[in-house]
């Protein structure tokens, strides 16, 4: 019983009630007492955009420090994309933003990840990343420049810091022992490391985004953008991420969405246009969209998967750096992960996924699977490979996506390299009914040939100038992916139903 019990019906009752309040009491007391030992020892910062005393335990040499930390472990998981001029524009904006902010000492970075996932996030001491697969949805100099402003905002406002100390002060005793602890310590580290994860997948909460919205409307208008331009991007990331959950819904997986913003945020709310409204007071003039030299910058982008990961075209997967090909069977879905590639049946009925493995002993496509894999009474195995590419299969009892099932494992050898594919049914008992589709998914695994090389190529923007009346769907005719008509109009700012003006530039894909 809390300080928090009801007060009606007081007959036997006011002792608990007397007593949850004491409870309460002491909690606030040990509260402020915990709050003062930590300012006086650690950490009430002025917060570098509000002037307001901010509770934190990270000093901004820490901040910095977890920073830099940070970034190295990004760069473990993202690769930086290689078109260094559209790096420099990209960087150049950001430094300009970052120049008319709350913290314009701090040294910041703006790097272009190679990821088609749309997102953009910051970390600690000016680290600011966003990923191609976002750039290609935006429409404008000043939209880039509405994205990069919030993520500064995080950075200027601290939010990170603020997170991880608004969670540690949740734990008094955790708290208290932390304050005697010289340094960051290698448990603080990871909780702090932690708490950021957290972030740049969910975002830092609704008050936090709105602040970050708020902030980058201003540094938008200082540096003489249109502040409406944040309006612009909310607009378009709530139409791709409406867009991309009808597609997971269908395809049976989670959506990849920008930091699940609009859970938040809506482009309507009203707290968003006062947001905007507050960037106008700083307006030096009329501020420019600047989408010509955006749009210049974009052309030849590369959209989708990358030939770093592979990418399918019609009704083939190619990898062109590790040198394959393999069919994907009809009405199946393709989801690319970094350790994987999984093929999904209408419906999630099935699944077969593709590991990419190593091969460090000499031993027989057989042994592999018996003694690599560690596969016991195999059953139903038999050679398989197409060409010169070694390979063996059988059904063997394991533990599945779907749980324990009976599976259908086959290896096939390319260089050196094992690729592994299983193949699972939701279904325990539905091996027979899609046993020749894994089978024959298995034979179709290639290596890639000249005339496989010359079709495998990305998907990149092409920036057009509408000669005349056309249309959305005659554009995607031409573009070997079945969502190219929605794809496109994402890009344009024109979904789900706008169509291309004669005389307008337009992002098409070739």
């Amino acid at each position: 019983m809390d300080g928090r019990t009801r007060i009606g019906n007081q007959q036997g009752r006011t002792g608990k009630v007397m007593k949850g309040s004491a409870i309460m009491h002491a909690r606030v007391v040990a509260t402020v007492l915990v709050t003062a030992v930590i300012c006086g020892l650690a950490g009430c910062a002025t917060n570098p955009v509000s002037g307001s005393r901010d509770f934190v335990l990270l000093s901004e040499q820490q901040e910095l420090a977890l920073g830099r930390e940070a970034s190295q472990e990004i760069q473990k998981e993202y690769r930086r994309y290689g078109d260094e001029k559209l790096q420099a524009y990209v960087d150049g904006v950001g430094q300009r933003l970052a120049a008319t902010s709350h913290r314009p000492d701090l040294r910041y970075q703006f790097v272009v990840v190679d990821s088609p996932d749309v997102n953009a996030f910051a970390l600690p001491g000016g680290y600011i990343y966003i990923t191609r697969g976002l750039l290609a949805y935006l429409d404008s100099e000043a939209q880039l420049a509405a994205v990069l402003g919030h993520e500064i905002g995080h950075v200027t406002a601290r939010h990170a810091v603020r997170q991880y100390s608004a969670a540690r002060a949740a734990d008094i005793g955790a708290l208290l022992g932390a304050v005697f602890i010289p340094g960051l310590g290698a448990e603080a580290g990871g909780q702090v490391m932690n708490t950021l994860g957290t972030a740049l997948v969910r975002g830092y909460g609704r008050d936090q985004e709105l602040e970050a919205d708020r902030l980058g409307a201003e540094y938008l208008a200082r540096t003489g953008y249109q502040p409406a331009a944040v309006l612009d991007v909310l607009r378009t990331l709530e139409a791709q991420e409406r867009y991309e959950s009808q597609r997971a819904r269908a395809e049976g997986r989670p959506a990849r969405t920008y930091h699940g913003l609009f859970s938040t945020h809506p482009d309507s709310d009203k707290r968003v246009q006062e947001a905007i409204a507050w960037g106008h007071q700083f307006e030096g003039g009329t501020g420019t969209t600047a989408r010509d030299p955006f749009l210049d910058h974009v052309d030849g982008l590369v959209v989708g998967d990358s030939p770093h990961d592979g990418f399918t075209r019609h009704d083939t997967y190619y990898h062109p750096e590790l040198g394959f090909a393999l069919t994907i069977p009809d009405g199946w879905t393709v989801t690319n992960r970094p350790d994987r590639l999984l093929l999904t049946a209408p419906g999630g009925a099935a699944s077969q996924q593709l590991l990419n493995l190593d091969r460090n002993e000499p031993i027989s496509p057989r042994d592999y699977l018996s003694r690599r894999l560690r596969l016991g009474n195999l059953q139903s195995e038999h050679p398989i490979g197409a060409a010169d590419l070694p390979g063996h299969t059988g059904v063997a009892e394991l533990q599945t996506s779907f749980g324990q099932r009976l599976a259908r494992v086959s290896v096939i050898y390319l260089s050196d390299r094992a690729f592994v594919l299983v193949g699972a049914t939701r279904a325990p008992d539905a091996l027979a009914d899609y046993d020749a589709v894994f089978v024959r998914t298995t034979r179709s695994f290639r290596r890639l040939s000249a005339r496989d090389a010359g079709v495998a190529q990305p998907l990149r923007i092409d920036v057009v100038t509408v000669a005349g009346p056309t249309t959305f769907a005659a554009l995607a005719a031409k573009v070997p992916r079945a969502d190219a008509e929605a794809l496109l109009r994402l890009m344009n700012g024109r979904y789900p139903d706008g169509e291309p003006q004669p005389g307008e530039r337009i992002k098409t894909l070739r």
